[in-house]
């Protein structure tokens, strides 16, 4: 067999192939212009679908609050009282607690068992050079659930008995430096007029004409005497209140435990209804162009069994 008498053929082979596809396209698209209420049909029964779907399904929630568990240091000292294990192990304990529980599910308006099934905490890790981090005194609390606002609720309220619970320290310590910072500050006003006093008392003296020389000199020694022990009371009191105030404002940013951020629910669960509509609407109308495409093969397929 020569070359030309094969490409020959396979150019009629070609042209076959091409013209057993554009038959087939043509049977395609005739098929569907001819059934083209099923294409239409699926469209709409797969957007209802859809929509039951997402209807029916209903929303998921989640809700995450985040609490700085605090860094209790000793009395006048840097160095921590607990570890942050040791702060974690107590926190996790104080939120998976039955009165615990019971007392957010009040607050929340959910019921115990609700949220007992539906609550989980885990520590949040610093960034450190390590691949896993290391556990920092922060702890995220997490509550899902169905209702938006009641799992919020609860997050929110298990946070506050964390918080309550362990700032009972750091409030008792506020406390008494407040009281120092107010013992201060009311001596120091004491010292202060006290100083005034003095040095008016002594501008006194020097323009005071009818004294004698040497009751000025004794009068000038006593208020000096006053002045020098007032300033020097007045520098002390001033140093001490700079250092209470100093340790008031580091009890309440490190060591006292706070929530960081409030829980707000999000939505965790399946397709929106727009997008339940938009995917049955889509299967649907795909079903419906596949079946107006078969339709014809089928439709012959069965005649001929019956016949037969």
């Amino acid at each position: 067999m020569s070359v030309a008498t094969t490409d020959k053929r396979e150019r009629e082979q070609a042209r076959d192939l091409e013209a057993e596809q554009e038959i087939d396209l043509g049977r395609i698209w005739r098929s569907t212009l001819a059934r083209w209420w099923l294409p239409v049909l699926g469209l709409v029964v797969g957007a209802i679908v859809g929509l039951l779907v997402a209807v029916s399904s209903g929303n998921h929630y989640k809700a995450t609050t985040e609490v700085y568990l605090g860094q209790p240091l000793g009395p006048g000292q840097a160095s921590p009282i607990t570890s942050v294990s040791t702060v974690l192990g107590q926190a996790s304990f104080l939120i998976a607690n039955e009165a615990s529980i019971r007392h957010a599910a009040a607050k929340s308006g959910l019921k115990p068992a609700q949220l007992r099934q539906n609550l989980s905490s885990r520590p949040i890790l610093g960034i450190t050079g390590s691949k896993l981090g290391t556990a920092a005194p922060l702890l995220a609390i997490t509550v899902s659930g169905g209702s938006r606002a009641k799992i919020a609720k609860g997050a929110n309220a298990l946070a506050d008995v964390v918080v309550a619970n362990l700032a009972k320290y750091p409030v008792q310590k506020l406390a008494s430096l407040q009281v120092q910072a107010t013992r201060d500050k009311q001596r120091l006003a004491q010292t202060t007029q006290q100083l005034q006093a003095a040095l008016a008392g002594q501008q006194n003296v020097y323009k005071d004409k009818t004294l004698s020389p040497t009751d000025k000199l004794v009068a000038i020694i006593n208020f000096n005497g006053v002045i020098n022990a007032s300033s020097a009371q007045q520098n002390n009191l001033q140093l001490d209140l700079t250092q209470t105030q100093q340790q008031i404002a580091s009890l309440k940013n490190i060591e006292m435990p706070a929530v960081v951020s409030p829980a707000v629910a999000v939505n965790t669960g399946g397709a929106s209804r727009r997008s339940g509509v938009l995917i049955g609407a889509i299967i649907g109308f795909v079903i419906g162009l596949l079946a107006a495409i078969l339709w014809d093969p089928i439709a012959r397929t069965v005649r001929s069994n019956d016949a037969e």
